[in-house]
């Protein structure tokens, strides 16, 4: 149950960073083109509508695409909306207090206003998910959605507030670093890490502990303590700082293509909308064999894909956005032909 529960603090993690990153972004007032937005959307989607269509999966299958989407439109509207109030004490946590009503009037009101929203026939599509494992879940084809969104549902709020707070956070970190004397820049740094690690050890023994279904029901009111508190910890010492892991940075610039690869190279699936369970099987019996096989082809192509998807991106929404529409358009056509053809096709046995 641990390893389920670090795998949600993780996914929250990310979640946090589409709050904090784009806080930032839009802060500074030079975000906000349409080119911009339409890249963000194609860099969030692409690989994923790509693998839906090849094969005839759900778009839910691959939540974090939609997961991300949702919450960075969300972010970005708030962020577009009375933009004067970016940098303003009061109008920052006037529009994250509304942000948080709004959030806890559509996930944890009645359920009939979180229908009435996903639900809507313009949108149903995109947010309806059939899990052939749960088909107790059938009649509810909107509960994949709500219980993944809604897990993270506040945790891109605590990134954008930190995110408005992290030049005052910084502030008080140079403030004891340009303390002169030595013995109280010491204490100074081991009142703030006993600061971080208190909380996390409550948290840690109160709620990751838990098994998962308890911990799921804390987890969107409690993930935000040890991201937090890894916060702080990192930034206390300058060792800490001036620091970081080379591959995980460099991992971390392919985690959409490693995620939805996982399925279908990495591991294998339980077939249509299929979760993966197990390494791929490329030896059968031979487990240590089939990761040394499977983990650089997999770690390969998801670097090649990134790389692939981001020159696509470019090519399609250039500079110019009437560009842009008649490049779109000619995809749309020569997509359109193929599908007549294979219409005309006949289906195989």
């Amino acid at each position: 149950s641990e390893v389920y529960n670090a795998i949600r603090v993780y996914i929250a993690a990310y979640v946090w960073m589409t709050g904090f990153g784009n806080f930032l972004l839009y802060a500074a007032g030079k975000a906000f083109t349409t080119r911009r937005t339409l890249q963000m959307l194609f860099r969030l989607n692409f690989l994923g509508a790509l693998v839906c269509l090849a094969l005839n999966n759900e778009y839910l299958l691959y939540y974090i695409c939609a997961m991300h989407t949702f919450f960075t439109i969300i972010v970005a509207a708030v962020m577009y909306v009375g933009q004067e109030a970016n940098r303003s004490f009061k109008g920052v946590h006037l529009k994250l207090a509304v942000c948080f009503a709004i959030v806890v009037v559509i996930y944890d009101s009645t359920p009939a206003i979180f229908r009435a929203i996903f639900g809507n026939p313009l949108v149903h599509g995109l947010f309806a998910f059939h899990d052939p494992l749960h088909p107790e879940n059938a009649d509810n084809d909107l509960h994949e959605w709500w219980f993944r969104s809604g897990l993270d549902r506040f945790i891109w709020i605590v990134g954008m507030l930190q995110a408005f707070y992290v030049a005052k956070f910084a502030s008080l970190i140079s403030w004891i670093e340009g303390h002169p004397t030595a013995y109280k820049r010491a204490l100074f740094r081991a009142a703030l890490i006993a600061g971080a690690l208190a909380p996390s050890v409550i948290w840690w023994y109160f709620v990751f502990r838990r098994d998962k279904y308890a911990y799921n029901a804390a987890h969107p009111f409690t993930s935000w303590v040890p991201i937090s508190a890894f916060l702080v910890l990192r930034n206390s010492l300058p060792a800490l700082r001036q620091r970081y892991l080379w591959l995980f940075a460099y991992l971390g610039q392919y985690t959409l293509e490693t995620y939805i690869f996982q399925f279908h190279i990495w591991m294998k699936t339980t077939g249509l909308n299929g979760s993966p369970k197990y390494l791929l099987d490329v030896v059968p019996g031979w487990y240590w064999l089939n990761l040394g096989l499977t983990t650089p082809v997999y770690l390969w192509l998801s670097v090649r894909m990134f790389h692939i998807t981001t020159t696509i991106r470019d090519a399609m929404i250039p500079e110019d956005i009437a560009d842009t529409r008649k490049r779109w358009a000619a995809a749309g056509c020569a997509a359109g032909v193929c599908w007549a053809i294979a219409q005309c096709l006949p289906a195989s046995a």
